[in-house]
């Protein structure tokens, strides 16, 4: 699972007109759905400030952990300072089994990724610096030969009772 999302979003539309803010969103939109995709990640949600993708074996193969940060550095690549969009994204990524598919209620359904798993990725995109993909310890397992420079943290998260451990890794 990862998540990107722009920091700044709220001042950086507040200098921008009503009819420059959908452009901005598109293009943003646009750059992370081609790194996204070309990685094969699956498109979760794209909404306000924010991207999410899947990774799912079956789709994205056995080496999808890779996929995912490989993604999420692309991404950062594609849409960061000196690029044509120039924006500071975190990216957070979690990996694990959870549930995958249509929930909702009351006639309203909606393809959807929901456990902790998501929850972990929301959570480590909040804390990752603009321009780094924050891992968990099950990501970072699968892909830390290609990383050895990657930064330790021990991370205080919004409803976990201990502090977790995630990397760093710079686009």
């Amino acid at each position: 699972m990862l998540f990107a999302d722009v920091r700044g979003y709220t001042k950086l539309t507040a200098g921008l007109s009503a009819a420059e803010v959908p452009g901005l969103v598109n293009r943003f939109y646009e750059t992370a759905s081609k790194a996204l995709l070309s990685h094969e990640g699956l498109l979760g949600q794209i909404e306000g400030d924010n991207v999410m993708s899947l990774f799912v074996p079956g789709l994205a193969g056995p080496e999808y952990q890779a996929n995912a940060v490989e993604a999420g550095r692309s991404l950062l690549q594609a849409v960061g300072p000196g690029t044509e969009l120039s924006l500071e994204v975190g990216v957070g990524i979690s990996s694990g089994e959870e549930y995958v598919g249509n929930v909702g209620g009351g006639g309203y359904k909606d393809f959807a990724a929901v456990g902790d798993v998501t929850n972990l990725a929301a959570r480590l995109t909040a804390k990752a610096q603009a321009g780094e993909v924050l891992v968990d310890t099950e990501t970072f397992e699968a892909v830390s030969e290609q990383y050895p420079d990657a930064s330790r943290y021990e991370l205080e998260l919004k409803g976990k009772p201990a502090p977790v451990v995630a990397y760093g890794i710079p686009a």
